[in-house]
């Protein structure tokens, strides 16, 4: 079982690169992405056109590099995680997380028991196609629930106002936010430079910082990269 490149970079005391992806899924992609020096690649459910299948078949060329593959996905579509899950994607992005509620049910949703009540599939491509059975929730689970991140994503006023409290909730590992549908909220639509945008990339972070979190930020320049990985 590979450990989750996100989590490798943190370890490393480094920021983890990703790219997205909403089209082109062929299998020379991962190769292409992890050539050009990325940890993690976000397959884009939401604005893209794949289906499961497509997805499946994603996340197994994906599991032949070193990059993580990670889903992202509407609210609306929450009831799609555990079957992503059992693809083998190693991460989760829910967009548009507007209260602590939301997101403890995408943690049942994402994770096994304790931590939620993710169903268990025994065996499949996040296996690796091995069977654990009773072992299940001595080796597997405690290693999905780690290595498989949850990442909520901050898109409106109401979900920034109360980013603290979704910060709070047990098995969220990660926080994002959609820097075009926040700035648009905030009136200053894709204005990353504004001082409003800038505040409310700093409260998220903050709230990450104070409750053990990892936060995600969007980037177009190394300065900014540089910034928030400060």
């Amino acid at each position: 079982m590979k450990e989750n490149s996100i989590r490798r970079a943190v370890r490393e005391g480094r920021a983890a690169l990703g790219t997205g992806l909403k089209e082109f899924a062929s299998r020379g992609v991962p190769w292409i992405i992890e050539a050009a020096g990325f940890d993690y690649c976000a397959i884009d459910h939401e604005h893209g056109a794949f289906d499961i299948e497509t997805i499946a078949n994603l996340a197994s060329w994906f599991q032949a590099t070193n990059v993580t593959a990670i889903v992202r996905l509407h609210k609306s579509f929450a009831h799609l995680i555990p079957g992503i899950l059992d693809q083998g994607i190693m991460g989760i992005q829910v967009s548009e997380v507007d209260t602590a509620e939301e997101a403890r049910a995408l943690v049942r949703l994402a994770k096994y028991p304790p931590l939620g009540n993710r169903g268990i599939s025994g065996q499949g491509p996040h296996t690796g196609y091995k069977s654990y059975g009773r072992r299940h929730a001595t080796e597997y689970a405690p290693w999905a629930n780690e290595n498989i991140i949850l990442c909520p994503s901050i898109e409106s006023l109401e979900g920034l106002e109360n980013v603290e409290e979704i910060a709070a909730v047990d098995g969220i590992d990660m926080i994002a936010y959609g820097h075009s549908d926040l700035s648009a909220q905030l009136g200053v639509h894709l204005d990353l430079e504004h001082p409003k945008f800038k505040a409310a990339v700093r409260r998220i972070a903050a709230a990450c910082n104070a409750h053990g979190k990892l936060a995600r930020g969007s980037a177009e320049t190394e300065a900014q990269i540089e910034e928030y990985w400060k």
